[in-house]
């Protein structure tokens, strides 16, 4: 073998494949014949012909066959990870096999030598063998099905991939149908061997009723008779599923028909040659015949074997002549690639068809033939999967060079000067090399077109094309076209149109009015009415019943086109009035791929333009109309956004891809525009921009410069965006993600005011927007919660250790007096008494997290309520001897009671936690908590609603709160300290809003510390 890799590895070197191949095929084929008893064999001959299918077939053959994919498909494998993890799992899967029947030859060369076929002490290898082909069979045409289908569906006319895709996927059922009725319908019996009965086996298929069943097949050696038994019952669903096996033959008969119809005609166009039609007939009606499907005759009638030999002869021939086509076509075929993938897919569909119909219930040279059909499904498919890319590769590249051709199609009038001649080919096949080392390098699979078919195709190009010179021709073309057509589309600038009003407007006329008695499909026309006087001469074509459509930026060419033919303008010269224009030149065809590659530049110009009647009515009313440009001057673009962004008062949305883009943004001045936005006329400015150390500084000077601003880090993306106060945004891809340069980082900037675009852009920047918030809000949150849990964890342990060590120091004392462990006790109470406020504490968030939290309401007066929590706060601090440096006081102006209805519970648990939040931050001086109605007169009243409010406050002279953490402080686990969980502000804040009132803080003013508010209601 090793002799043989230097010639595999020349790309040109088919003939060993080929011929190993054809080794496989007649190994097949023989073993075909011997199962269905067309072909007798001893028991000698019977050894040979399983040596030989084992080493030859699946040995030497096989191993030649997957090398020689391996190198064609390399390309290929390379960008398909899926293609290359099936290649390597079909190799190991054949040699594992080629294991195992290495195998069954030994143990029935030594175990059953003189009745090899007839041994059965292996039917579980040969068994696995088989199932395990066929699955692999089927899921490789499943597989290979799918990606024809996902190609499909992305181009619903190429009906070569749909055919093939339904030939894969009915090749994988038709396997699998195989598979599972000889294993799962078919009942294996065994019976002892009588005396004096030579081994032999035969394919019965006739119903014995001893056996309540059809006999399929029958082995008889010294010791056992095995019988392969099908259920009387299951006879007639097993011949109806029979015929699932002519499903993939049709389908694959129509595949080859249109691949090689459609490939003929690329490179030579005209009819399909009639001797492919009789070499693609011939393969289908055999298989027909040899199916069953047309003829089917009695199983016991005279002449069985020679009824037997027309049947298998028909499945041989179409197999061969399918795969003969291939052969044949790689001839005529001059790329080298193509004529390779060819090759591989007819080395397996040869094989497939024959495979699949030697039966696997043969023990022997049965089972090792049909297990083929794995290998051949790998090569058919990734052979049919490789040429079935390159033609559509192939495809492209000739779509290319007719667009490019098109595109320099204004030279053409001069084609007889050589050196324009070779400009036209330089650029055209330029384009073309471009495209096909793109495609190469997105699929892995080389397209077939050399440089020599490229030329013949360009060339085939211009000679389909005619160029009118004489302007009376011209009308007289424009005139004939118009007439002869049952269809009629036309793009064209408004002067074009005035002369076609000065020569054509009856023929018009008349073309509608066949279009109103159905006899016409009616007129088309797209143009640019830019003022009164175009405005005017459209109304005219309006009046009559042309349909009109009006758009901003008209394509470099004029055209029009009728269901036959198609003229376009080549070059035009125009002075300020109809006699300073002439057409003088224009490009006419009646070749199909012009025509239909002008009606979709219509359509598309057809559906993003606006009714004529709109834009004029815009024009009379002089109302700025709709429009969506697409500039090409990239500094023309930037001037653009720069206006924009200067033009900002209300709100402007900003998206900038890269964080080099907020760099560029810097350069040009749009950042100061937005934060003079911002100041000036307050308006609201969002920027999403992927955040780094690059583009911190600017994003720091916004934040100083305009707080206002709100920056969010956001995805490096291939385009940014800006969209000024809802009526008009900008939008560009990115080029070059690393230039500084706005006008060089860009392509293809978009600017426009159609209300549908902006409010569609809009909507998607608010989605990323609150995507990006929630993200931050989710980090945050998850920040706090791992925050809260490790101070929970702490907080909950502070109480818990005292609790139990003074407990066990308690209990380790027998007797003694109470009051000798007073102190101990009134510790273990201060902490049980704290460990069940942080207990409660985490109740009450769950509460109301939960919407669950109660109030028990009732009248009472707040006064003594406040006095009462004083009282219990002071005695609690006294007990733990923290009061000596603070002084806790009560104020209030009222000299009467204050009622309010509320939950009193509830209330004193926000006067203790205000209370105990103040002590936290005061180490000396004075908490005051003051009671008073609410005056129209106090700064403080700018908090509140109604002014029959009570506010209560709680005032301390402690550190105060940071400006950074003021807005936050009644958020869920904030904390202004190292200690709590920061749960008490957040609870008040919720007992209050649920009593209808307000909470709020404030640094005091003329010294330190901060005072707490909160109001209620005042009942009578």
């Amino acid at each position: 073998m090793q002799k043989l890799i230097p010639a595999l590895s020349s790309i040109g070197s088919r003939q060993i494949p080929i011929i190993a191949g054809g080794v496989i095929v007649v190994l097949i084929i023989l073993d075909l014949l011997a199962t269905r008893q067309i072909l007798y064999l001893n028991n000698t001959s019977e050894i040979v012909l399983f040596i030989l299918t084992v080493i030859g077939g699946y040995g030497i053959c096989s191993w030649i066959l997957l090398e020689y994919t391996r190198r064609i498909t390399a390309n290929l494998r390379s960008k398909s990870s899926l293609t290359n993890v099936m290649h390597w799992a079909v190799t190991i899967v054949q040699f594992s096999m080629f294991a195992i029947l290495l195998y069954v030859l030994v143990n029935n060369t030594v175990n059953c030598y003189s009745y090899f076929s007839e041994c059965t002490n292996v039917r579980p290898q040969t068994t696995s063998v088989y199932v395990i082909t066929s699955i692999g069979a089927s899921v490789i045409m499943g597989i290979i099905g799918f990606k024809f289908f996902s190609w499909y569906k992305i181009n619903k006319r190429n009906f070569m991939v749909l055919f093939y895709g339904l030939a894969a996927v009915t090749f994988a059922i038709a396997i699998a149908e195989d598979a599972y009725t000889k294993l799962v319908f078919i009942h294996v019996l065994e019976e002892k061997t009588p005396l004096d009965i030579p081994p032999q086996a035969s394919f019965i298929y006739k119903t014995i009723q001893k056996y309540n069943g059809e006999i399929q097949y029958k082995v008889v050696n010294p010791v056992t008779t095995t019988l392969w038994v099908l259920p009387s019952s299951l006879v007639s669903l097993k011949n109806s599923l029979d015929y699932l096996a002519a499903l993939p033959y049709i389908f694959t008969w129509l595949a080859v028909a249109t691949l090689l119809r459609k490939y003929y005609q690329s490179i030579r166009p005209g009819k399909f040659p009639i001797k492919f039609w009789i070499m693609l007939s011939v393969p289908i009606v055999l298989y027909l015949v040899g199916s069953g499907l047309i003829i089917s005759l009695p199983a016991d009638i005279p002449y069985r074997f020679y009824i037997r030999l027309i049947f298998r002869a028909g499945t041989i021939g179409s197999s061969v002549l399918f795969g003969l086509a291939y052969y044949i076509a790689t001839k005529n075929l001059p790329g080298v690639r193509v004529k390779d993938y060819l090759v591989i897919s007819a080395l397996g569909i040869i094989p497939i068809g024959i495979a699949n119909e030697i039966s696997a219930l043969q023990q022997t040279f049965g089972v090792a033939a049909h297990s083929f059909v794995f290998l051949s499904s790998y090569l058919f498919s990734i052979g049919l999967y490789s040429l079935a890319i390159s033609v559509s590769q192939d495809s492209s590249l000739r779509k290319s060079i007719r667009t490019s051709t098109m595109q320099v199609f204004k030279l053409l009038d001069i084609i007889g000067t050589p050196q324009m001649g070779e400009e036209i080919e330089r650029r055209v096949l330029n384009n073309a090399k471009e495209e096909q080392s793109v495609l190469l390098k997105r699929t892995g699979v080389e397209p077939s077109l050399t440089e020599e078919d490229m030329k013949h195709y360009l060339g085939t190009v211009l000679k389909e094309v005619k160029i009118l010179k004489n302007i009376d021709e011209i009308l007289k073309k424009g005139k004939d076209i118009l007439n002869s057509s049952n269809d009629f589309i036309v793009c064209s600038g408004v002067m074009e149109l005035r002369l076609v009003y000065n020569n054509h407007f009856n023929i018009f006329r008349r073309t509608i009015e066949k279009y109103k008695n159905g006899e016409h499909k009616g007129i088309k026309i797209v143009t640019t009415i830019s003022d009164q006087d175009s405005a005017e001469l459209i109304k005219k074509f309006l009046d009559i019943g042309v349909q009109v459509r009006h758009i901003d930026t008209m394509p470099p060419i004029d055209f029009a086109v009728s269901d036959k033919e198609m003229i376009a303008t080549t070059e035009k010269t125009g002075g300020g009035g109809t006699e300073g224009l002439m057409i003088r030149k224009l490009l006419v065809t009646n070749e199909q791929a012009y025509i239909s590659h002008f009606v979709f530049i219509f359509n598309e110009l057809w559906k993003d333009a606006i009714d004529a009647r709109e834009r004029i009515l815009t024009i009379e009313q002089g109302i700025e109309p709709e429009f969506v440009k697409v500039i090409s001057d990239t500094k023309k673009a930037k001037m653009i956004l720069i206006d924009l962004v200067k033009s900002v008062k209300k709100e402007a949305l900003f998206i900038l891809p890269n964080d080099i883009g907020m760099i560029r943004a810097d350069r040009m001045g749009l950042i100061d525009h937005l934060i003079n936005a911002s100041q000036d006329y307050h308006a609201v400015v969002k920027i999403i921009c992927p955040l780094s150390k690059q583009n911190s500084d600017i994003v720091k000077r916004i934040s100083n410069s305009a707080p206002d601003i709100q920056v969010l880090n956001g995805n490096v993306s291939s385009a940014g965006m800006f969209i000024v106060d809802g009526k008009k945004y900008f939008r560009a891809e990115l080029k070059d993600s690393q230039n500084v340069e706005f006008d060089q980082a860009i392509a293809f900037p978009i600017y426009s005011n159609s209300k549908h675009s902006v409010e569609s852009f809009r909507s998607i920047f608010e989605v990323l927007w609150n995507e990006r918030v929630l993200n931050e809000e989710l980090k945050g949150t998850e920040v706090m919660q791992k925050e809260f849990i490790n101070i929970a964890a702490h907080e909950l342990r502070n109480p818990i250790q005292p609790i139990l060590g003074l407990s066990d120091n308690l209990l380790s004392h027998e007797k003694g007096d109470i009051n000798e462990y007073r102190e101990q006790l009134n510790i273990i109470y201060r902490n049980a008494k704290r460990l069940q406020r942080l207990t409660e504490d985490i109740l009450d968030v769950s509460k109301i997290e939960g919407q669950i939290l109660k109030l028990n309401k009732s009248r009472f007066n707040l006064k003594e309520v406040i006095i009462n929590a004083m009282a219990d706060f002071k005695t609690q601090l006294e007990s733990e001897n923290k009061l000596s440096k603070i002084k806790l006081d009560f104020v209030s102006r009222e000299d009467e009671d204050i009622f309010t209805y509320a939950d009193p519970d509830r209330i004193t648990q926000v006067i203790s936690n205000l209370l105990s939040n103040a002590f936290k931050f005061t180490e000396e001086g004075s908490i005051t908590i003051t009671m008073n109605r609410v005056n129209n007169s106090d700064s403080i009243t700018s908090h509140l609603i109604d002014h029959k409010d009570v506010i209560v406050s709680v005032r301390d002279t402690g550190k105060g709160i940071h400006p950074s953490i003021k807005g936050k402080l009644f958020d869920k686990f904030e904390t202004r300290s190292g200690k709590g969980i920061g749960l008490g502000l957040y609870i008040s804040r919720n007992i209050i809003e649920a009593h209808d009132g307000k909470i709020w803080v404030e640094n005091n003013v003329n010294e330190k510390g901060t005072t707490f508010f909160f109001t209620l209601s005042v009942v009578n």
